[in-house]
């Protein structure tokens, strides 16, 4: 069922508990005002023939039956209504009307009672119109019965029904017809927005955004497809960029591997160029091993294989400075203050920080030390090395990268840009100037808001 279909019967539904609950309402309070005021017109009008009952008559009992014994009390001409007394046998002593009144066996009791006052209220139907009757104990004994004429309010109460139910069933299809309108109006830019979709899911195209018109929950809603379409767009030409980039990489070692393996096959090639080319080869395959191990990392889900958890950022850095000496056995120095603790997924932070460590390793000269210094959020790696020229700090976070000054050393280029990648997933800043040395100053600040320091500042000695 469409949503314009399910919104229309919720609408008509929700008319129908409403104005069916006024209609009742509206129906049973007429019904009830109309009833009241005949039966307050029968009880005045019982009143004063009990009254005139009591004047005209000394007797405790009435010796037969009376044609008219009330005179003028009874013959009043704006009063239509049938007029009936009753002894204790429930014979009728005295009649006055169209017509005469059943003596029902409740009434009997009520003429056969010593206590005055006593009453009864009833619907009846006599030849063949509806009357409403009241029957009254009298004091000497017997009762008096009122029967009005309400064919006329019966009638009333019947077209007032009927035309309630007409009324509502009206408005119940009007709300239903409005409730499909405005669910048409609603659901034209979600139909819309669903095409779109189906027809960027066949044609693979995320380029194109959608332009619908629309307000209200509709537009957020195209507005967030929209940059959803813009992040998978960006997602797709970063994977082609990457497959790109990856292929051009892969092309000098892989060229280099079979050039070195045709060497190998010549028969008359010296012992000790046989090693020094058996050297390279394990050094190239070396340089795929690290390279693929990087592409895996740039190019998986970094955000679902780890769950943040609460760091200490001194003690992880801690960690790493120390396997960074041990592998390499050169000198890296730690200095912090005030490390902080941060929500982080530590293997991918581990990572990041060892890249920022070999990477100031591998470009500091041999006797050089790299130093590591931590301030809060903030942590910078310093080397020793020939520092980056400033045209070339915006690019170094780029995958592939290399300054023209670096290019002949070995390495990806992808080391920073993993430092880039887990940056961007934990909102942190990363930063690129020059170390107190000379050399390059890299570094990574995991609370972006902080007040003081920035891209520009150092908290290394100068």
């Amino acid at each position: 069922m469409s949503l314009r279909s399910r919104l229309a019967i919720a609408t008509g539904g929700i008319a129908f508990i409403a104005v069916g609950t006024l209609a009742a309402g509206a129906y049973i309070i007429a019904s009830h005002e109309l009833r009241s005021q005949v039966d307050a017109s029968l009880s005045a009008r019982a009143s004063t023939i009990v009254r005139e009952i009591n004047r005209s008559f000394d007797q405790p009992r009435f010796p037969g039956r009376m044609s008219s014994p009330l005179g003028p009390t009874l013959l009043q001409p704006e009063f239509d209504a049938i007029t009936q007394v009753i002894g204790i046998n429930g014979s009728v002593l005295a009649s006055l009307g169209p017509s005469e009144l059943a003596v029902r066996a409740d009434e009997l009791v009520l003429a056969q009672s010593t206590t005055d006052g006593l009453s009864l209220l009833y619907n009846t139907t006599v030849a063949g119109s509806s009357y409403r009757v009241l029957t009254v104990s009298l004091p000497s004994g017997g009762a008096l019965q009122l029967g009005r004429d309400i064919t006329d309010i019966e009638d009333a109460r019947a077209g007032m029904r009927t035309w309630l139910i007409v009324f509502g069933f009206g408005g119940i299809v009007m709300a239903a017809a409005a409730g499909w309108f405005i669910a048409r109006r609603t659901s034209k830019p979600i139909e819309q927005l669903s095409a779109s979709a189906v027809e960027i899911a066949s044609t693979q195209d995320t380029s194109q955004l959608i332009n619908i018109k629309a307000s209200g929950e509709v537009a957020d809603l195209v507005s967030s497809f929209n940059t959803m379409l813009q992040a998978l767009g960006n997602s797709v030409a970063q994977q082609k960029q990457l497959v790109q980039d990856a292929s051009h990489e892969l092309r000098t070692p892989l060229t280099s591997l079979r050039a070195n393996s045709e060497l190998l096959e010549r028969p008359d090639l010296p012992q000790h160029t046989r090693e020094a080319i058996i050297h390279d080869i394990r050094a190239e395959i070396d340089e795929l091993t690290a390279l693929s191990s990087e592409l895996s990392a740039l190019a998986s889900d970094q955000r679902s294989s780890e769950d943040p958890v609460l760091v200490d950022i001194g003690e992880t850095v801690q960690e790493v400075v120390e396997r960074a000496q041990r592998r390499s056995g050169r000198v890296v120095e730690l200095h912090s203050a005030s490390p902080a603790q941060v929500m982080l997924r530590p293997a991918q932070f581990d990572r990041a920080i060892s890249n920022l460590i070999d990477n100031a390793i591998k470009f500091s000269p041999a006797g050089g030390k790299v130093d590591v210094f931590i301030k809060g959020t903030r942590i910078e790696v310093h080397d020793s090395g020939p520092g980056i020229a400033p045209e070339d700090r915006q690019f170094v976070f780029d995958r592939f990268y290399r300054a023209a000054a670096t290019r002949a050393m070995p390495g990806s280029g992808l080391g920073l840009a993993i430092v880039k990648q887990f940056a961007d997933i934990h909102r942190a800043t990363t930063f690129v100037g020059a170390s107190g040395t000379g050399g390059a100053m890299v570094g990574l600040d995991l609370a972006p808001t902080t007040t003081w320091g920035n891209g520009a500042h150092t908290v290394g000695t100068k």
